[in-house]
């Protein structure tokens, strides 16, 4: 049987570029995921021996799942720059191995293998279809002859999941895999679900009754339990929703052509001078020394790619917290769900009125989350102007509502709509699918997560827990203590300010941390050249935009948007800042002369991060080189910084850790008096007997204000409380 090998090149590159440590060429060109996916791709056209080959890409535009629910994967944050600037490398090494590539606005990469892969068997060809993925959306697919090849922990690391794989992993068919997360939902992609549905019950329905229809049927959901008849009651909008999502579509505008996927002989020549221009030289070596084809030579798997050095203090900083984060992950916060579900009626409550008040104002009832008909709305119906367009048409985005907000009464309520519902669907209804038999959400924490070293959590992501607005504050009501025990935070106050006093040396900076000063207030003084005293509202918020303007490099643009003023007035408050903090200019201007020059900055402790796009060619279009300077020069700035805030958290998590070992050790606790339970940025939350709080407090703060040495004090802000959302201040 002949074998037809489809690559989701999306997932392939993204798993490539956080799996390849940062390789740039002498002329500063940032390759990692290039190599990276050119690697995977060899590993498989040599393991697999494909007669047909060819890989399929997401678009840029949005898809029809986008216009039938407009949070679909809003929770993914943008894609890193860095990434974003190798695709061109990568489809010019694509283009020269002769692989055809394909994709379609409107669609993804899914959509495209899944269609290929049924005119493959309605043509009754003898070919077994294999799919390279990072995703399991895709497995839905699998029958006797289509398989999919899905990537592990590392590049080489991969498993091959054919009918029988599948269902000795999930315990349902591929197929059932739509009916999976029609109920339990997806987090990676905001599909929604039936809120109070995990993964463990909608394994169970869909091996009782097979699907989501079937579970409907009156004569199936009468014999559930009454709390998950409830549940799937008010869900089941939301799950026939969620299951078309998650559906492929194997209709999508694309036709085979088995021909134009054969694989055949490339011109080495050109494969050679690329590989010579990206510096690949292990991969020259092997297409100019061997007879048999080297690219896809036994050894080709097992290139070891160097790891940019690092100082031993933060990799031995790194190898310490991950334990850490490890019994972090195994202890778990508990979760108060009937508190949520609670919350969660009283908001869908408040969308209906919305949507109700809404379709008033407007005189017609619409789809509030289609892009498409929220369109229409605005620009043919009430005639707002038109603020931007995108390659789908004219953009209803947050940015052009807010502009918009004055236009018409019906704005305010649908910005309100679009962050009640994220709230709603984003973690009110998605947490409770990640508790565990013990009631707590066991996050899985990544000592890797960032470039500038910060951690990351996933499974579910409680890094983007809202901090601020009354909502915030009300979903975090939900994390609580254990019965008999109180919640204990510490969180460090203005610590990439006082960072930034410390290595720019601004003696202004410096003095108004030394003298207690609101550092907010005392930068607006200086601006706007009055005394603290007299500091109005209105400018301590400029004072304090800027104070944050400045650690993460925005120009005048950014900050007139910011600060809603023209971009004038913008640039005349950046030019006051930094005359009245010039050693921060001056820092700033050094650490770019230092970037540029080595390749990398760093942090206090010596934690690099390497920025090719400081020293990038103008070989592009001058706007794209511009753009890739830009953020260069602000991941530059910031990286020392919020870099050092990471090192220190890290630090002070080792040193509390060490502390409780030792007291159970020396038999001064019981061991379960204090432990930490979840570290979101610069704060730690911990669980703690209510008789031991103040101890254990004076020894956290001892700890984290102890992490590092800085030029100014450094202040940990401690508060107490049954829930995260509820806290009083704590005074030690």
């Amino acid at each position: 049987m002949k074998r037809f090998v489809l690559v989701d090149g999306n997932a392939l590159l993204h798993r490539a570029y956080h799996a390849t440590p940062p390789l740039t060429t002498s002329k500063g060109e940032l390759v990692n995921a290039v190599y990276g996916f050119t690697n995977m791709v060899l590993k498989s056209w040599d393991d697999l021996k494909p007669d047909y080959i060819a890989i399929a890409w997401d678009r840029r535009a949005p898809t029809f799942r986008h216009q039938m629910y407009t949070q679909y994967k809003a929770t993914r944050g943008p894609m890193d720059e860095s990434l974003g600037n190798q695709y061109t490398r990568v489809h010019e090494v694509i283009k020269a191995l002769g692989i055809p590539e394909f994709g379609v606005d409107g669609y993804e990469a899914d959509d495209l293998i899944g269609t290929l892969a049924r005119q493959v068997k309605e043509q009754n060809l003898e070919i077994e279809t294999i799919v390279i993925t990072g995703d399991r959306d895709i497995m839905q697919i699998i029958d006797k002859t289509t398989k999919i090849l899905m990537p592990k922990k590392t590049l080489s690391d991969v498993g091959l999941y054919g009918e029988e794989e599948f269902e000795a992993k999930y315990e349902f068919k591929p197929l059932q895999m739509i009916d999976f997360k029609g109920l339990a939902g997806d987090a990676s992609d905001n599909i929604p679900g039936v809120a109070g549905i995990g993964a463990v019950t909608a394994t169970k329905l869909i091996k009782q009754f097979g699907s989501v229809e079937e579970i409907y049927l009156p004569e199936n959901i009468s014999t559930l339990p009454e709390r998950t008849q409830k549940l799937l009651a008010e869900g089941a909008e939301s799950a026939i929703l969620s299951k078309t999502l998650a559906t492929i579509d194997l209709n999508s505008p694309i036709k085979l052509d088995l021909e134009g996927c054969l694989v055949s002989d490339y011109k080495k020549e050109n494969v050679v001078e690329l590989f010579k221009e990206l510096e690949f030289k292990s991969l020259v070596n092997k297409l100019t020394g061997s007879a048999k084809d080297p690219l896809l030579g036994d050894d080709q798997l097992n290139i070891q790619v160097p790891k940019p050095e690092q100082s031993q203090q933060t990799t031995d900083l790194d190898a310490e917290v991950d334990k850490v984060l490890k019994k972090m992950s195994e202890k778990g916060v508990l979760l108060d769900i009937k508190f949520l579900e609670k919350m969660g009626t009283d908001l869908k409550v408040r969308l209906k009125q919305i949507e109700e008040e809404i379709f008033k104002t407007v005189g017609h009832e619409f789809n509030l989350n289609s892009p498409k008909q929220l369109s229409e709305v605005l620009f043919d119906d009430l005639n707002l102007p038109v603020i931007k367009k995108t390659k789908t048409g004219r953009s209803t985005d947050e940015e052009t509502l807010n502009e918009l907000a004055s236009a018409h009464p019906m704005i305010p309520l649908l910005l309100e709509y679009r962050q009640l519902f994220k709230l709603v669907s984003t973690y009110i209804d998605a947490l409770p699918k990640s508790v565990a038999e013990d009631g707590r959400v066991h996050s899985t924490f990544n000592v890797e997560g960032a470039a500038t070293g910060r951690l990351s959590s996933t499974n579910p992501n409680l890094q983007n827990i809202p901090i601020r607005g009354q909502m915030g504050g009300e979903i975090r009501k939900a994390f609580i203590a254990s019965p008999g025990k109180v919640l204990l935070g510490a969180d460090y106050s203005q610590v990439e300010l006082r960072i930034l006093a410390d290595v720019s040396e601004d003696e202004n900076l410096i003095k108004a941390f030394r003298d207690g000063l609101d550092i907010h207030t005392a930068t607006a003084a200086k601006i706007f050249n009055v005394s603290v005293e007299e500091v109005n509202k209105e400018q301590r918020v400029v004072g304090k935009t800027m104070n944050f303007a400045t650690l993460y490099g925005q120009g005048p643009r950014a900050l007139s948007k910011q600060l809603k003023i023209d971009t004038q007035t913008a640039k005349n408050y950046i030019d006051d800042y930094f005359l009245q903090f010039s050693k921060v200019r001056n820092w700033m201007s050094q650490i770019l002369e230092l970037g540029k020059k080595n390749g990398y900055v760093e942090t206090i402790w010596g934690r690099r991060r390497y920025i090719p796009e400081l020293n990038m060619q103008n070989e592009r279009s001058s706007s794209t080189s511009k753009m890739l300077q830009s953020f260069g020069e602000r991941a530059a700035i910031n990286h020392p910084i919020q870099g050092t805030s990471a090192d220190m958290i890290k630090r002070a998590m080792i040193d509390i850790d060490k502390e409780i070992e030792s007291r159970i050790k020396n038999q001064e606790s019981r061991g379960g008096d204090l432990g930490l339970i979840l570290q979101v940025h610069d704060e730690l939350l911990f669980e703690c007997d209510p008789d031991k709080i103040s101890e254990c407090a004076a020894m956290i703060k001892e700890k984290m204000e102890g992490a590092i040495k800085l030029k100014v004090p450094v202040k940990v802000d401690l508060k107490t409380g049954t829930n995260w959302g509820e806290m009083s201040i704590l005074k030690i």
